[in-house]
């Protein structure tokens, strides 16, 4: 069971730990009593949230069950990240077939010492040049990335090579990526009981026996991976990431707080999720995640800019959108952007 295994496994981390009576009185006390007795802060932060609370798999990779306590797990136990982070988590369809393209591209910018994450979506259709591969689109750059002949995907090298598109792109620097596959959102959302999701207009399933109603809904992981997975909606693409968008907004309000809960999340998505860092450690992400209080979506005008080359359709930015935000990201004074432009934030 899960409440043995989290036992067990304080008993062979905890000299690892820092002082943790308290901590661990509070979970005995949720083993018996779970639904009176909770612990910690709401793990919020949009996407940097599902790093925040599925992330212990990766802290230490050595041992043989994931740490779900000791000392990488604590905030406090963590040196703080005194600068800006941007984030790049990757959306990926494992449904069927041996190749993987980032249906979903979200960056996730935390100012320095900020509390408010930024989500600035990129679409997976957009014009770029690929190192080495390339004008293409931006979801190929994790195919391109991932693949190797005669063996199984490298999808950590697709991220990585997702993320060398982003910042030639973008100019923008990322700092870690989160390659979540569809099948691990499943899990997540069932181990969390579900996750209330808001849409603004009804989406029919392809396979027409469900119609999910405009406004806001609690699905559970398999409702869920069907409405994500939708194609034919009014404007395409572009609902299809306003879904996945909303999606993230309902991670924000899904508290994990009882340590016996958190366990069972962490346990269902250690095989859908991997995080990789460049000069950041997960656990410092896990640390400023859990000081993250709101998020705001920019727009930076990557819809209905369809361009063909080639017979390929692809999308572009607006650069009067994009790029004073890009540049505000680059300096750290996104706040103080978004402030002077509040029609940009949705």
């Amino acid at each position: 069971m899960i409440e043995e295994q989290l036992r067990d496994s304080f008993e062979r981390h905890e000299k690892l730990a820092p002082p943790s009576a308290p901590l661990r009185e509070a979970i005995d006390r949720a083993v018996v009593r779970r639904r009176r007795h909770r612990f910690g802060r709401r793990l919020a932060g949009a996407a940097l949230a599902v790093t925040a609370a599925l992330s212990a798999p990766f802290v230490l990779r050595d041992t043989v069950e994931p740490p779900i306590l000791g000392e990488p797990f604590l905030p406090g136990s963590v040196a703080a990240v005194d600068r800006p982070l941007t984030v790049a988590v990757l959306g990926v369809d494992d449904d069927g077939g041996r190749s993987y393209r980032a249906d979903t591209v979200l960056l996730v910018h935390v100012p320095a010492g900020g509390r408010t994450a930024y989500l600035v979506s990129l679409p997976r259709d957009l014009l770029v040049e690929i190192p080495d591969k390339g004008r293409a689109r931006l979801g190929e750059a994790f195919y391109f990335g991932s693949q190797r002949r005669g063996q199984e995907p490298d999808l950590a090298a697709g991220a990585a090579l997702t993320a060398d598109t982003i910042t030639s792109t973008t100019g923008l620097p990322v700092d870690a990526t989160v390659t979540v596959r569809y099948s691990g959102l499943r899990a997540v959302t069932d181990a969390l009981g579900g996750v209330e999701i808001c849409v603004e207009r009804p989406v029919t399933s392809r396979r027409g026996d469900r119609v999910y109603p405009a406004g806001c809904q609690r699905l559970d992981g398999r409702s869920m991976l069907d409405l994500l997975r939708q194609r034919r909606l009014p404007h395409g693409v572009y609902d299809r990431d306003a879904n996945g968008r909303a999606f993230v907004r309902g991670l924000i309000s899904s508290e994990v707080r009882d340590p016996v809960r958190l366990a069972r999340v962490v346990h269902a998505a250690a095989e859908g999720i991997s995080v990789a860092g460049v000069g950041i450690t997960t656990p410092q992400l896990l640390r400023v995640a859990t000081g993250i209080d709101t998020v705001s979506s920019i727009d930076i005008g990557s819809n209905f800019r369809g361009v063909t080359i080639d017979r390929v359709e692809y999308e572009r930015l607006d650069p009067a959108l994009s790029t004073p935000v890009f540049d505000a990201i680059k300096q750290d004074r996104l706040t103080g952007w978004v402030q002077a432009n509040p029609q940009a934030v949705r």
